[in-house]
């Protein structure tokens, strides 16, 4: 079990370079709230050994007006072009002109942004770019009777960075598709308890699983027998002979379309965060798990306080930046491992896995801090908000149902007894009593 359920620190700082002291202050201040680790240097002197040192996620380049910025460019790129893996440079300049947009370009920038430097942006653009390790492995499902072959596929693809679950009975397929979500299944064949035509049937017939890649590993060269396969539901056919290399290549592609069509599918389109359908799917899964494993799990019901005003007083827009705000701050705060979800207007989800509902607490409570202290933009200036959160956990509550239901009456409890706070589900929580409608309190 996770004793505090710290957040996963970065591993890698952004490196920023400004000569100007305290305009580098205010934007590792804008960063800090998030989770972002922000290293400083005034100068180009010594900054290849820093990038080379450091290995930030990172490189970040503040040209101010009125300097001779040129050598400070080339060094700056220079540091960039040469790290590996290669780091994504970020230029913020006061200069918004296409001449000095197109010597950014040049010198090999990324992403170009102008003052006031609004954190959000900028963070939206860091996520954007694929920074050194931030990607996360493509997980792929092997079913293959044959251990030998399937432990050599296993290890060419783990090879490449994959992360790989090797299944040598088929008729347990479908428990593991729920535990491992894979993104690609590579599949034999002919196996002796079902062929994979049939098993890739089954598959098809579970919603949740209906849209995973299945590639097919055979011998099999009869052109009109792999169609008949791809007609019950195969995306393609790979001969077992393929190089290694062309396996991977192959799996890659198509992992990394499935991802992409996922991201559109179970992704809130404002905050990037998990839906409420993907929320409840994922949620199920990693429960399944943990009870299997005789782990806890947290569940977590956060709700914006009187987000109505929030609208109403600033607008819909900044009601919208403050919704991303705190996604963004969830993000940073909790492990990969957690379930972060949008679960319906100002409501969010998190499922946090092997961990008690007192350490997901400290945690929560630390994450409610710095959101209310976060300056939040409108046109009529900066204003704070504040979310209630309720949690409740497991094995207390029994089951999905009952966990979700004592989670919601301890948020309602948490917004009756005045807002801006954590409270955690007492027995009465777990018992019959209706739920509450936290939501609704605002």
């Amino acid at each position: 079990m996770v004793e505090a359920c710290a957040p996963e620190a970065k591993a890698a700082p952004v490196l920023l370079v400004d000569p100007d002291e305290a305009s580098a202050t205010e934007a590792a201040a804008l960063l800090a709230p998030f989770g972002w680790r922000v290293e400083t240097r005034a100068d180009s002197l010594d900054l290849a050994a820093s990038v080379s040192s450091l290995r930030p996620s990172h490189l970040l380049l503040r040209l101010h007006a009125g300097r001779d910025n040129a050598d400070l460019v080339r060094a700056v790129a220079q540091a960039a072009r040469t790290s590996e893996p290669r780091t994504p440079l970020i230029f913020i300049a006061d200069d918004a002109s296409i001449d000095a947009r197109i010597a950014a370009v040049r010198a090999g920038a990324a992403a170009y942004l102008t003052p006031p430097l609004n954190a959000l942006a900028l963070i939206d653009r860091m996520e954007g770019l694929s920074g050194p390790g931030q990607a996360e492995p493509y997980r792929i499902l092997i079913v293959d009777d044959d251990v030998v072959i399937s432990k050599y596929y296993q290890a060419v693809l783990e090879q490449a960075g994959m992360t790989v679950l090797a299944v040598s009975e088929p008729m347990a397929v479908l428990g593991h598709l729920a535990d491992f979500r894979p993104e690609l299944i590579l599949m034999d064949h002919y196996m002796p308890e079902v062929q994979g035509r049939e098993l890739a049937a089954v598959i098809r017939q579970e919603p949740a699983f209906d849209s995973i890649p299945i590639v097919f590993l055979s011998a099999e060269d009869d052109a009109a027998a792999q169609q008949r396969v791809i007609g019950v539901g195969a995306d393609d056919f790979l001969n077992k002979a393929i190089r290694s290399e062309h396996l991977v290549s192959a799996v890659k592609t198509r992992a990394r379309r499935f991802r992409a069509l996922r991201a559109t599918m179970l992704r809130d389109s404002l905050t990037g965060l998990l839906n409420h359908t993907a929320t409840k799917e994922h949620l199920a899964g990693d429960a399944a798990r943990m009870q299997r494993l005789g782990k806890p799990l947290a569940l977590c019901l956060l709700d914006l306080d009187r987000f109505k005003q929030v609208n109403d007083v600033h607008g819909h827009p900044a009601g919208d930046r403050v919704l991303r705000a705190l996604a963004h701050l969830l993000r940073q705060r909790l492990r990969v491992s957690d379930v972060i979800g949008r679960y319906g207007g100002e409501e969010f989800a998190i499922a946090l896995p092997d961990t008690d509902v007192e350490s997901a607490a400290r945690v929560l409570e630390e994450i409610r801090e710095a959101f209310a202290v976060l300056p939040q933009a409108s046109e009529a200036g900066p204003f704070t908000a504040t979310f209630s959160a309720g949690l409740a956990g497991l094995p207390r509550a029994g089951d999905v149902s009952r966990l979700t239901e004592a989670a919601d009456r301890a948020l309602y409890a948490a917004k009756a007894a005045g807002r801006n706070r954590v409270a955690i589900a007492d027995d009465a929580a777990y018992g019959d009593a209706p739920a509450g409608t936290a939501a609704l309190a605002g």
